[in-house]
């Protein structure tokens, strides 16, 4: 473990009370542009997929989105200094059970209203790790990640809303007692500058109207004491389709199943 990868004191008790952490670690310039080259290739390959939100790009055939990916998002998002990083603050036993790129195209109309993910996810008891990982620098103009802090302390999933349209990039929206915007902080980050932030912070982000792109890679990890059920995504599922959470496949990348009974089979 280097001084990047390992976690002050001070950097985990701010992750315990606000429940975010920018660590030291940034992805080196030669990685990040092999990077930049994967997303640029998975464009190119899904000219036909919107690219304001890209799911399970590191799933070949497809996914539940349909995007033709690649193994390389899997080495991205399994990098060791993220996965020491992730140890810190979930556990030395790790499943990735997803991945996601957000591509805030240029002069996108397009927000991410505030939310829980963990509204979404069948995983029990509750528990999910997310990275994210800026390919462009994001500035306060070009639709940053906005944290409300301490929203994850009560360890409680609020209530929220649908809302039709496709004006945002997600339609379930946290119920607006909940939250005071005026606390929302942004989470400003040089490309290649990793955040990790708590399952349930509420968070949103406001549309890029910037003449240049903020995209970023989305790593979902949980604890392997947690578990994954596929039969409970199946029925979540229902209402988002798209999301395949039923068919997910789940990749033990550090440690073991604590759990026991995680399907390793499902969606390989």
């Amino acid at each position: 473990m280097t001084s990047e990868t390992q976690l002050t004191p001070e950097q985990l008790t701010h992750y315990r009370e606000r429940g975010w952490i920018v660590p030291g670690f940034k992805f080196p310039p030669e990685l990040l542009a092999e990077m930049r080259a994967e997303y640029a290739a998975l464009l190119e390959r899904n000219a036909d997929i919107a690219s304001d939100i890209m799911l399970a790009p590191h799933q070949e055939t497809g996914g539940s989105q349909g995007v033709r990916g690649s193994k390389k998002w899997l080495e991205f998002a399994t990098h060791p200094a993220l996965m020491e990083i992730a140890a810190q603050l979930i556990g030395e036993d790790i499943i990735l059970w997803g991945t996601t790129i957000f591509g805030k195209p240029a002069l996108n109309g397009k927000e991410t209203p505030w939310h829980q993910d963990g509204e979404y996810y069948p995983i029990r008891p509750l528990e999910t790790l997310t990275i994210w990982i800026p390919l462009d620098e994001v500035t306060p103009e070009n639709g940053p990640m906005r944290f409300i802090p301490g929203s994850h302390r009560e360890r409680k999933l609020y209530s929220h809303s649908w809302f039709e349209g496709d004006d945002k990039t997600i339609n379930l929206v946290c119920d607006t007692e909940h939250y005071d915007p005026a606390t929302a902080e942004d989470l400003i980050l040089e490309a290649g500058q990793p955040s990790f932030h708590d399952v349930y912070m509420i968070h949103g982000s406001t549309a890029n109207r910037t003449d240049k792109r903020p995209a970023a890679f989305i790593t979902r990890l949980m604890p392997a004491t947690s578990f994954y059920d596929h039969a409970l995504g199946a029925r979540i599922g229902a209402k988002h389709p798209a999301q395949g959470y039923g068919v997910r496949p789940l990749h033990l990348v550090r440690g073991q199943d604590r759990h026991g009974s995680n399907n390793f089979t499902i969606g390989h």
